[in-house]
């Protein structure tokens, strides 16, 4: 009888279903989380490269025109200066990898001669870690 009902097992138990189920959830959380945390980390390091070569756009249209611009757009755009050089960037690169504008202040509040920066992932000033605002004064 005994031999009988191994026989007739053809399928998994529940049990064994379900913990099969449970694994791999587990499983698909840590990668999920892992990909997303790499995802943020990538963006933070696009936008400091980006403030970068704003930073040098920025110091190259003072160099041909004499005067800081007074916005992010004039160096994709003729300000009207006739030593005006331009486009020194592309208007897709004055936003930042969370869809905002870059900020630009010809008065620097952090010993710069300007200021460009972004404020990150939660999109206001200030923030922690991965959320901090990316600047040309870090």
């Amino acid at each position: 009888m005994i031999m009988n009902n191994k026989r007739r097992q053809h399928g998994f138990s529940l049990i064994e279903v379900l913990v099969v189920m449970t694994i791999l959830a587990v499983i698909f959380g840590l990668v999920v989380r892992n990909v997303t945390g790499g995802q943020d980390k990538a963006k933070y390091k696009q936008a400091q490269l980006e403030v970068q070569k704003l930073t040098a756009a920025v110091q190259e249209f003072y160099l041909d025109t004499g005067n800081l611009p007074n916005n992010l757009e004039q160096l994709v755009n003729d300000s009207g200066d006739s030593m005006w050089m331009g486009p020194y960037v592309k208007e897709k690169e004055l936003t930042d990898p969370w869809g905002e504008s870059y900020q630009f202040s010809a008065r620097s509040q952090h010993g710069q001669s300007f200021d460009i920066y972004s404020y990150g992932s939660d999109k206001a000033p200030g923030g922690d870690k991965l959320a901090s605002d990316i600047g040309n004064w870090q």
